[in-house]
């Protein structure tokens, strides 16, 4: 008896990875730790004091946004939300369930300098790689994005530095740089990307010079105005790697556009559709139905969701989108992130449930199946380099 019961407690060594979160933010404890890892020779030349002396990372906010946009209880004496791994892997890994989750490092420090640019940059990867990647991440349970410069050289470069790592999973590009994605200078990226089998995003911020790019008329001026137009961003960007034919051109390249919603999606890709058919001869790289194109390489994160009156019309919308076209996220440590995964399926079928649950990131990531049944604080934390 009492050896079937200490049978029965014994933890399995893997478990089945179902919930993936494919957006989440951290942050160091504090503004130097980040211009401590920059590269030299931008280290000794005292670069990091010109630019970063007494800065705290991650809350350059220019709207009101609810607790600069942070959930309360993911604030502790560590440091800002985000920045203390037992908090944050109490509240995604035991609380919201997630097997597996995409770190999208959004510590901001725009330059007019690409070379500045790529610093930071190198800067922050290093650190993500010691940190969150490295010490913290003994359980293997967190996956990373790899920042780079806006310049396509400097950017090769630094994903070239970090291919091959096991936890760098995909490439993320500023939609607030200037340029639209379907533009030639961004294909190098693509490039390497599809060539060291990494995905690639891109994510909006709140920092500046974003918002003033957001619309051709200027800035919007409040938070929630700036909130409800990411879409508008996306759709630019989206149109110009159709009609550019950057999925033509790069057929095994995997793109996801991050918290900017999903659902504008299904009208935009009809009326793409229909114009294609009268006006393809002016796109030859356009050779098929742009939404062929969208089913087979776009996706999009299902945070903020989209929450009509009538649940399952929002069903019907996820439905037609097709079943490899979204993917779970909490935008953890975030006000309004989806903490439930359970919310928001009224309708969908238990199959493509599944599939935005964790699935689709799993196949998009090259993510294995499984993780360790271990409780993740029983791997322990070292302290990061």
């Amino acid at each position: 008896m009492s050896t079937a019961l200490a049978t029965h407690d014994v933890e399995p060594a893997e478990l089945p990875v179902q919930i993936v979160d494919c957006d989440i933010h951290v942050n160091p404890r504090n503004g130097m730790e980040i211009p401590d890892s920059l590269p030299e020779p931008w280290l000794s030349k005292g670069f990091r004091e010109l630019l970063f002396a007494g800065a705290t990372v991650g809350t350059s906010v220019i709207f009101a946004s609810p607790n600069e946009g942070r959930r309360l209880d993911a604030f502790t004496p560590l440091g800002p939300p985000g920045s203390d791994p037992n908090t944050t892997g109490r509240q995604l890994f035991d609380e919201a369930g997630v097997d597996l989750a995409i770190i999208i490092p959004m510590m901001e420090r725009n330059s007019a300098n690409w070379e500045h640019e790529a610093a930071w940059a190198a800067a922050m990867n290093t650190w993500m790689s010691r940190s969150w990647l490295g010490a913290y991440n003994g359980h293997g349970r967190y996956k990373g994005t790899i920042r780079i410069s806006t310049d396509p050289e400097l950017a090769v470069a630094e994903i070239e530095r970090w291919a091959g790592h096991p936890h760098f999973v995909q490439i993320m590009l500023n939609p607030f740089h200037g340029g639209l994605f379907g533009e030639r200078r961004f294909w190098p990226v693509y490039e390497a990307a599809v060539r060291h089998k990494l995905a690639v995003c891109t994510h909006v911020t709140l920092q500046r010079p974003g918002p003033a790019l957001q619309t051709t008329y200027g800035p919007p001026t409040y938070y929630i105005e700036n909130h409800g137009q990411f879409p508008l961003v996306y759709m630019a960007h989206l149109t110009s790697m159709l009609c550019e034919g950057v999925f033509e051109k790069f057929p095994e390249l995997r793109f996801t556009f991050v918290e900017g919603g999903f659902s504008w999606a299904l009208p935009f890709i009809w009326r793409m559709d229909r114009h294609w058919k009268e006006l393809r001869r002016e796109a030859p790289m356009l050779k098929r139905p742009p939404s062929e194109y969208l089913r087979q390489n776009v996706s999009f994160t299902r945070q903020p969701v989209e929450e009509p009156k009538n649940p399952l019309h929002l069903a019907r919308v996820i439905e037609m989108l097709g079943p490899h076209c979204l993917e779970f996220a909490t935008d953890y440590p975030h006000w309004d992130g989806d903490y439930n995964p359970k919310q928001y399926f009224t309708g969908v079928s238990p199959e493509l449930k599944q599939r935005i649950l964790g699935l689709n990131a799993i196949d998009k990531y090259r993510l294995s199946a499984t993780r360790p049944g271990r409780h993740w604080r029983e791997f322990g934390m070292e302290a990061a380099a």
